[in-house]
């Protein structure tokens, strides 16, 4: 019988401990956001991490800072193998093709049974470790946007398992605050963290099932950040670097005329500037994007280059952060102490607003001419007060909740409740 991958880490198994288990969707960014919170309790928890889709392990090796701390973090971690009912999923995909509704749902049946079966899953695990048990597991954990087969599975299995939601993304949801307490059922099974009461109206309606539980940004708490940064090594003194944080282009999403023209507006900026180098990081989803990169190969390619670096370090080494719209890795440079540009509008919806404007966490441009003006003031003058103002702004929303601490009390005090 062909089975999913198990592999082990450096964490050591301990016996007495309970058991968590993470499912990892899509991306690496899903172990971004909660790596800091399993690293702080890997001792009191014994921790599995389940990849659904090979790219994100892939992904997650490439980012070596990590992928090191991961390793350190669990003592074991499964790899879906494509092969495991692969007649059945076959059968499947082509039953949905042809639209034989009966068929389809039979056979997503078998799949539920087969591909994400527990029992399977403990047999490898004890290949590691004799001592695990299902029984042993507690909290399930996964990203908020869907539940994984893996976790109703457990969950069908065992009633009284908690689970935890969590956000992929440090992104703000919204600029208006919500002033409430957390106010926790501890006995409930439901959970769902979020980093700040920005998030709460947003998250009102999808969730109403769920205890919400504010607790900060884990992924810019100081000590997480001390323990990336052990991997720095200083940056260049040969060239500037322009660290550019970019999304690949989505027909549904952004215009492409203006996405083609923005890229153009900054690898301009370097042809035209000396001893300027830029850094693309793309997003997790979109590695490499053909339109992107169709305009990129037009230029010297000593003008550029793609870094997979871990972006805290990424950005550490630039001397400018500019961030694609409304987008998150605007509080990454803000934590590397970088005050990011944050370049304009080019999806199709022109209304969108960002958040990150709205709460002045950014400098702003709004075509090229604007960028070029405010690349070149850069280069030329450190504010050092109007830098400290954002700075001060950003420490105020993202560390100022000891984020780590908050969410270990709530899992240690729900794994005590349900013994």
């Amino acid at each position: 019988m062909i089975n999913h991958i198990q592999f082990k880490g450096k964490a050591k198994f301990k016996k007495e401990n309970k058991i968590i288990i993470v499912v990892i969707r899509k991306q690496p960014g899903e172990l971004d956001w909660i790596l800091p919170i399993l690293n702080n309790i890997k001792n009191n928890f014994n921790i599995i991490v389940i990849f659904e889709k090979k790219i994100a392990l892939k992904l997650l090796k490439e980012n070596k800072i990590l992928y090191n701390l991961f390793l350190e973090t669990v003592f074991a971690y499964i790899q879906n193998s494509l092969l495991k009912s692969l007649f059945l999923r076959l059968a499947n995909k082509i039953s949905i093709f042809f639209k034989i509704g009966f068929l389809s749902d039979f056979l997503k049946n078998k799949i539920f049974t087969n591909y994400y079966n527990t029992y399977d899953l403990e047999k490898n695990i004890k290949k590691i470790t004799s001592n695990f048990k299902n029984q042993n597991i507690k909290i399930l954990m996964q990203d908020f946007t869907d539940n994984s087969p893996w976790v109703k599975k457990f969950y069908e299995k065992n009633k009284n398992l908690k689970i935890i939601s969590y956000p992929h993304t440090t992104n703000i949801y919204s600029n208006k605050k919500n002033r409430v307490e957390n106010k926790i059922n501890y006995n409930s099974n439901n959970f769902l963290l979020l980093c700040s009461s920005f998030d709460m109206l947003h998250f009102k309606k999808k969730f109403n099932q769920s205890n919400k539980f504010i607790c900060g940004f884990p992924k810019y708490e100081k000590s997480w950040l001390n323990k990336i940064e052990k991997f720095y090594r200083g940056k260049s003194k040969k060239n500037k670097n322009i660290l550019i944080a970019y999304k690949g282009f989505e027909k549904k999403k952004y215009s492409k005329s203006m996405y083609i023209d923005q890229v153009k507006a900054l690898f301009d900026f370097a042809v035209k500037n000396k001893k300027i180098v830029l850094v693309i990081k793309f997003h997790p989803n979109v590695q490499e994007e053909d339109v992107f990169m169709n305009v990129a190969n037009k230029y010297p390619k000593h003008l550029w280059k793609i870094t997979k670096e871990h972006l805290h370090i990424a950005a550490k080494k630039s001397d400018i952060f500019i961030s694609f719209y409304a987008n998150a890795p605007i509080l990454d440079s803000l934590a590397s102490g970088k005050i990011p540009i944050q370049l304009w509008n080019i999806s199709n919806n022109q209304n969108l607003k960002s958040v990150y404007s709205e709460l002045k966490l950014c400098f702003m441009v709004k075509d090229s001419f604007s960028l070029v003006k405010k690349l070149n003031f850069i280069l030329l003058h450190e504010n050092l007060l109007t830098q400290n103002k954002f700075l001060n702004r950003f420490k105020k929303i993202c560390q100022n909740s000891g984020s780590i601490g908050l969410v270990k009390k709530l899992l240690l005090k729900i794994t005590k409740l349900s013994s």
